[in-house]
């Protein structure tokens, strides 16, 4: 699993006459402007961009480019400890397998993840995913008093950014819940920012999913990682 801060994701436009198998290493030299490290020390992968989503702007595609030595370094760690490599994942793409699950009506979830030192945001529809953000927030900023306030208006003005892009951008209808899930539970995060989100706020209910307690939030993508996707969406 990649975490968010070791790979970037790029839309661009899916080149005519490529086959599917070789579109990664087709797209990745159109990087060259855009990466702080030459296209040959990558390593790239795509993934489907949703075709509502693309406003008349042709069939495009999700372009994952990260750095070839730090790929080599975990495919190295898990070879030596023994194990047989299936796939490497992203964070995005993990997270999408749960927030899938919560798309009851097939109109569209969203999910926040907190971490120690940034959040992500994801908002599937129909098994796909539409929309990815980092979220420049850390747990000490939510903590500490003298810098709580700050951080929670930020927070929520990052969140209702990106309802805002998957509506006016992307041409869907925002999802009517975000659900929440933050390793420091004890904070009431979904009333401290309901008062600024133009969404309902939850935090995500793991007896739901078969969980008898909290599941620790840093495993979060992992686990998610290892669901399959809800059968009778869109692939």
């Amino acid at each position: 699993m990649l975490p968010l801060d070791q790979y970037q994701v790029f839309q661009m436009d899916r080149p005519e006459g490529v086959e599917e198998s070789e579109l990664g290493d087709a797209l990745k030299w159109k990087l060259k402007d855009f990466l702080d490290f030459s296209p040959s020390d990558a390593v790239s992968d795509v993934f489907p961009f949703p075709k509502d989503a693309s406003r008349g702007r042709g069939e495009l595609v999700n372009v994952v480019a990260a750095r070839k030595v730090l790929v080599s370094e975990l495919v190295r760690l898990v070879q030596e400890a023994g194990l047989e490599l299936e796939r490497i994942d992203i964070a995005e793409l993990a997270l999408r397998n749960l927030v899938c699950r919560l798309d009851e009506n097939r109109r569209g979830a969203a999910l926040v993840h907190l971490k120690e030192n940034y959040g992500q945001m994801v908002i599937c529809k129909d098994n796909t995913l539409y929309l990815s953000r980092r979220l420049d927030v850390t747990s000490d900023d939510l903590r500490d008093a003298a810098r709580q306030e700050s951080a929670v208006q930020s927070l929520a003005l990052e969140m209702q950014r990106s309802l805002d892009y998957y509506e006016s951008q992307l041409g869907q209808v925002p999802p009517a819940m975000i659900h929440l899930v933050a390793r420091d539970s004890v904070l009431p995060l979904a009333s401290m920012l309901s008062s600024y989100v133009a969404a309902g706020l939850e935090t995500l209910d793991w007896r739901a999913l078969g969980f008898e307690s909290d599941l620790d939030s840093r495993c979060l993508p992992a686990w998610s990682a290892g669901l399959p996707l809800p059968e009778g969406g869109r692939p």
